[in-house]
């Protein structure tokens, strides 16, 4: 008999290991599927030892142990990805089996014994982290990215090697194979976690059954082929904020490609425009290379126009009306006219969802918050008319209340929600299709792609959209319009004005023939920075700010962040505040109310920079409570 330790490949299972036993031997690196919870798991082997070397840990443990078959067993993972989990398990602070569920398929893992890859090339046993110089940058546009991949390509397969790209959304991967598949359409394959699992399972057979070298195009998940000659990862657009799982465990997908690549011994290519700021100061201290010269300017044909607001209500029929607020300007409004008059397409952005994020009594101020959590209310629109909805705990409250302070009706309306842009843009164009674009219009992959095609398949048509809409842009639009940067400006997490310079630049490089953004800061950095077309302006800038700051990447922000009830919440941050005395702890802040009987709060560990990932912080980390998710690097710190 043997003593088989696993890891379980699952999110809900907060521990490294789990013991069985077998009646036989079952090699390190095989996947076999353990009874867990009275269902077979998938899990990794880690290591299998003959139990008369275990009888007295056997005799004191305090379970029995369950029964692995080993009839069930097949090699699905690479080596090379196994380690990386581990190296990316320890920069996160997390268990393996979060990390490795997060980057594989249970579609693929659940069908293992029908997808070995033995097929394949041996696996190389040298699996040695390799230097750092591998980290190479591309900072291009969408079209030079394009044409580097190409070649890329072209030079993997003469070498006989593979390539990865990886996404941050299923849409970009369909889009890029569409792209670069032209005259190697056998050698590109496209594998997603929103493919049916029967097409799926045959695009993973075709990658790793293939002789030849191949291009493959992926999600996160696209890490764990097991490819021996994969080469070169390319991260596409690796400034999208999609590469930060939203679930726990809150892993960075650009993070583990680069764990992986290290492990590999491939090259791990950095590629956007412009790149993130962390990225781009690793090039300054010499932790990455220039793959070829990062493009300085932004090369869009069409203009870019940056609109002063300010003072541009539109006044009321006489002089003691009020001057109506209106989401975009008359000037904006007549632009648009313009270009939909000759047949082209118009993309209008606005950050927030609803009508309007803030709505505030004229007479005394009081804005309308949630009864229960005391948060501001958005105004939506629904079939029964406009109601206020708390986006955290989706109370809803009919739009003809008075103020809860004053008793006034004098209720206005502060900001700008994409409905209330969807709405004007209605009312101004009614012989013009305008179609809504975020997550509640769009749930779904398959409907933001009815959406999409909607709108590309007619012309003089607008969509309005929120940063839902920005990956299903896949064609150039005559026009692009974002209704109020400031909003964009002004979210509550300490990356903001990068997040908006991003997505400006991704409008300005769709937009052919101009490029239109509302605000009422002109001289905003991040404005000046749009018009003068060149990100190194807003680095150098940013860069000295979080030095000054300590911020990252001058330092590591531990995030902890945790809910529940007021009781539980409270027991927790008493917890972290006793285990974490002896390090620079931020918080834990004061408890915030989620909903009538959920409150939340968070706490931020303050590491200098080269200092983490620390063993023995690590270790504390993942003896917390379920309950309590670590994020490094957490775009919220308050």
């Amino acid at each position: 008999m043997f003593i088989v330790r696993v890891i379980p490949i699952a999110r809900n299972i907060f521990k490294d290991e789990l013991s069985f036993f077998s009646r036989e031997e079952i090699p390190e690196g095989m996947l076999v599927y353990a009874p867990v919870r009275g269902k077979e798991l998938p899990s990794l082997v880690i290591s299998s030892t003959d139990a008369r070397e275990e009888k007295s840990e056997i005799r004191q443990a305090d379970f029995s142990l369950k029964k692995i078959n080993p009839d069930r067993m097949a090699r699905v993972l690479s080596k090379a990805f196994v380690e990386s989990i581990r190296d990316t398990a320890a920069w996160h602070g997390s268990h393996e089996s979060q990390i490795m569920s997060l980057l594989t398929s249970h579609v693929i893992l659940n069908t293992a014994l029908r997808l070995s890859f033995s097929a394949a090339k041996k696996e190389t046993e040298d699996t040695e982290v390799r230097p750092r110089s591998e980290v190479l940058i591309l900072q291009a546009e969408r079209e030079e990215r394009l044409r580097t991949y190409r070649n890329l390509a072209r030079e993997g397969f003469a070498r006989g090697t593979s390539l990865l790209v990886i996404v941050p959304t299923v849409i970009e991967g369909e889009r890029l194979k569409k792209e670069l598949e032209r005259g190697i359409e056998e050698r590109v394959i496209l594998i997603d976690g929103d493919m049916p699992a029967k097409k799926l399972i045959e695009a993973w057979k075709r990658c790793i059954e293939s002789t030849k070298p191949i291009l493959a195009i992926g999600t996160a998940f696209a890490l764990s082929l097991p490819r021996v000659d994969i080469d070169t990862v390319i991260l596409e657009r690796e400034s999208a904020r999609a590469y930060r799982a939203i679930a726990r465990p809150r892993a960075d997908i650009r993070r583990a490609a680069e764990f992986f690549c290290r492990r590999q011994g491939a090259r791990c290519i950095l590629a956007d425009f412009p790149v993130r700021v962390e990225t781009r100061y690793r090039l300054d201290i010499g932790e990455a290379e220039e793959l070829s010269r990062p493009q300085a300017r932004s090369g869009g044909a069409g203009r870019v126009e940056v609109i002063d607001v300010r003072g541009k209500e539109v006044p009321g029929k006489d002089k003691s009306a009020k001057r109506q607020f209106r989401a975009l300007s008359p000037e904006v409004m007549e632009k648009i006219r313009i270009e939909t008059a000759r047949g082209g397409r118009v993309a209008v952005f606005a950050a927030r969802k609803g009508i309007s994020p803030l709505t505030v009594c004229n007479d005394c101020g009081t804005p309308v918050t949630d009864p229960d959590t005391g948060v501001p209310m958005v105004l939506h629109k629904s079939a029964e008319g406009n109601v206020f909805l708390s986006h955290r705990s989706g109370a809803l409250i009919p739009a003809g209340v008075s103020c809860r302070h004053c008793g006034s009706w004098n209720l206005v309306s502060l900001g700008i929600g994409i409905e209330r842009v969807y709405d004007e843009l209605n009312k101004a164009f009614p012989e013009t299709p305008v179609h809504l674009f975020t997550k509640d219009t769009a749930p779904t992959h398959t409907s933001a792609k009815k959406i999409a095609e909607r709108f590309y398949g007619e012309k003089s048509t607008i969509v309005a959209g929120t940063e839902r809409m920005l990956p299903y842009l896949y064609e150039p639009v005559e026009m692009s319009v974002v209704a109020s940067v400031d909003s964009l400006l002004s979210l509550p997490v300490w990356r903001a004005h990068e997040y908006a310079l991003a997505t400006l630049f991704y409008l300005r490089e769709i937009a052919d023939l101009a490029s239109l953004v509302e605000t009422r800061k002109p001289d905003h950095l991040v404005m000046r920075t749009l018009l003068g077309g060149n990100p190194y302006d807003f680095y150098r800038v940013d860069i000295a700010e979080r030095e000054k700051y300590q911020y990252p990447p001058f330092s590591v922000f531990v995030g902890l962040s945790w809910k529940g009830n007021r009781q539980a919440v409270e027991k927790n941050r008493e917890m972290v505040a006793a285990a974490f005395e002896d390090v620079d702890l931020v918080g834990p802040l004061p408890a915030i109310t989620e909903s009538k009987n959920e409150w939340s709060a968070r706490a931020v560990i303050r590491l200098k920079k080269g200092s983490w990932p620390d063993h023995a912080l690590g270790a504390r980390l993942r003896t917390l409570p379920p309950d309590i998710a670590v994020t490094i690097d957490p775009d919220e710190i308050a």
